[in-house]
């Protein structure tokens, strides 16, 4: 970056024209990379979501203690709901920027990730799985939501190596709740975790497109 200013000119007026012509600069550099940001923070944010527990144990078949088992999910639901998902949270990503100021050099860079209400993945189709008997279960909502509270009155898991997972079973009897290790509130669930402690991660990122 090259600025030219005149000598002759007083302080202020030089000053003025520095910031002027920095800001000028930041601002065009912003413009111009900011669609660039979004595909690495979407394969990042798809490698934070691959890497946690619940993922991993949602795409875990013939593990009986598995959420995929569990949750009683066909084959290949458990994947399907895994992209579904990492898709949908990755393209939540929604990045502003506020223009420097040419006084004070103050602007900012936003990026939102993920709504908070997860409405964009409690709405997702792979969420459910549909019983033998045609009842629908939300099994989703459950893991994002209900935190340790009994979900299912009157019934309990079985690890028999059965049903749909191949898994286990519902019998009659007990209580069924998501297991604690797993489970999650709007505040505090396996997306909101997979976002902890990233924003080294996220500024590295920046840092290599905007340098």
């Amino acid at each position: 970056m090259t600025i030219t200013v005149d000598l002759l000119k007083s302080n202020d007026f030089i000053e003025q024209q520095i910031l002027k012509e920095i800001a000028s600069n930041l601002n065009k550099s912003l413009a111009k990379n900011k669609n660039k940001i979004t595909a690495p923070l979407k394969r990042a944010i798809e490698g934070w979501l691959l890497g946690s527990p619940e993922v991993q144990s949602l795409l875990s078949t013939g593990d009986i203690r598995s959420l995929n088992s569990l949750f009683g999910l066909s084959p290949g639901a458990g994947a399907s709901a895994v992209s579904s998902i990492i898709n949908s949270v990755a393209n939540s990503v929604d990045i502003k920027f506020t223009k420097i100021s040419s006084k004070d050099l103050s602007g900012s860079l936003e990026i939102s990730f993920q709504k908070t209400d997860f409405s964009n993945i409690l709405s997702l189709p792979q969420g459910h799985q549909v019983t033998e008997v045609g009842t629908d279960l939300h099994w989703l909502d459950w893991l994002l939501t209900k935190g340790d509270a009994v979900i299912i009155a009157g019934f309990f898991y079985d690890p028999t190596g059965d049903g749909r997972s191949g898994g286990g079973v519902m019998k009659v009897g007990g209580t069924f709740r998501v297991p604690p290790q797993y489970s999650g509130t709007t505040d505090n669930n396996f997306i909101t975790r997979a976002f902890a402690n990233k924003n080294a991660q996220i500024s590295k990122i920046l840092s290599s497109i905007l340098k």
